[in-house]
């Protein structure tokens, strides 16, 4: 089986973490057996046009990025975007003649979910799309919507990283596919009972890490051994690191900047509770390797988080962006072992579910019973 893969966030170079899920999908995919193709923006200059790692073959479309990810500073750039459509339904035909894929599978709604339903009708290859969380924010309403309307009715198959995401016009029968976990995650021993907590949320206004850093001294107040590890990189770094200095709280917070995926497991593996104080997201997969790991997860109360996490039972639940009530969160899940049968008993569970190659297994089946369906048509 062939798959092109069209993807908005695909590693841009050695070291980049952008997308990092799609490259361990495409990489269980192809150890099972399918033929990959990606097709992602060219964002930084110094990403390669063409690239072929690990026999997955990488191709990338030029747009006016500005070297940076479509609409990163908030408000989406119609012009960019334009370019952007263009540029990737040109470049979409030109290797569905060159790769003859059997079937596409667009990631992101909008805007390169909608490029693969367009090459896919134009040269009648069946279209797999996946709803990934930030594709579905920002379609709430304009032209934005009606582009995520049109590419959910054109595709053959919807998949979503989360059973809330079917709250959206459209998704109700979609079927849900989270992203994966590394096994590592799983082969963490149980037991670890450090004092510590630790975050790997990039460090973006979305995520409000901020929310985190104000907890702390009312948490090391309560527990003054408390130490927080907040790995991740992003615009607000140096605000976020000067945040900490004005609360004099440093000697109890480390910031190791962004973490390659295979040393997260080992920081996971010293932790005790996990902390992530986004806003809004899909299926975090920070959060999956925390539970995987046997971490205690402390969330911000959102739809996405509440699919995972019974509050009191196996991780715990605070209202988002309220520093006050996710202190109180954190010390509980420090101080209360009770939740850790019942975690222990989820991570058995979730092996089945989300490792990567449970995840691949899923979307190889969906892959074969579209192409069927399609060929009935």
């Amino acid at each position: 089986m062939k798959v092109l893969i069209i993807t908005n966030g695909y590693p841009d170079y050695r070291g980049s973490y952008r997308g990092i899920f799609i490259k361990r999908l495409c990489l269980e995919l192809k150890k099972q057996g399918v033929n990959v193709t990606v097709l992602t923006p060219k964002v930084f200059r110094q990403s390669l046009i063409f690239e072929e790692a690990d026999g997955i073959r990488v191709y990338r479309f030029w747009y006016p990025s500005g070297n940076k990810p479509l609409g990163q500073s908030g408000k989406v750039p119609i012009f960019a975007m334009g370019i952007y459509m263009i540029s990737g339904i040109l470049n979409t035909l030109r290797l569905i003649i060159k790769e003859r894929p059997d079937i596409i599978h667009g990631n992101w709604i909008v805007p390169t979910g909608l490029i693969a339903v367009i090459g896919g009708r134009v040269t009648n290859v069946p279209v797999v799309n996946t709803a990934r969380g930030m594709d579905i924010r920002v379609s709430s309403r304009g032209l934005i919507a009606v582009l995520f309307n049109l590419a959910v009715r054109l595709s053959n198959k919807i998949t979503i990283v989360s059973p809330a995401m079917r709250n959206r016009k459209g998704l109700k029968g979609a079927e849900v596919i989270s992203s994966g976990v590394d096994d590592m995650f799983f082969d963490i021993p149980s037991g670890h009972k450090e004092l510590e907590v630790i975050c790997t949320r990039s460090l973006e206004p979305l995520y409000n890490v901020e929310t985190l850093i104000r907890s702390i001294p009312i948490v090391f107040k309560e527990i003054p051994d408390v130490r927080f590890i907040i790995a991740g990189a992003g615009s607000q770094e140096e605000y976020l690191k000067g945040l900490v200095k004005d609360l004099g709280v440093g000697q109890s917070v480390e910031f190791p900047g962004a973490i390659p995926n295979e040393y997260v497991a080992g920081l996971m593996k010293e932790a005790k509770v996990y902390v992530s104080t986004a806003t809004a997201d899909g299926t975090s997969v920070s959060l999956l390797e925390a539970m995987a790991a046997g971490l205690i997860p402390v969330v911000s109360d959102i739809d996405a988080n509440r699919s995972w996490i019974t509050h009191g039972k196996d991780g715990y639940l605070f209202k988002a962006k309220d520093h006050q009530d996710l202190a109180k969160n954190i010390i509980k899940a420090l101080a209360d072992k009770s939740p850790v049968s019942s975690l222990e008993q989820k991570r058995a569970g979730l092996k089945e579910r989300i490792s990567w190659s449970s995840v691949a297994k899923r979307f190889i089946d969906i892959y074969t019973q579209t192409i069927k369906e399609s060929e009935i048509i």
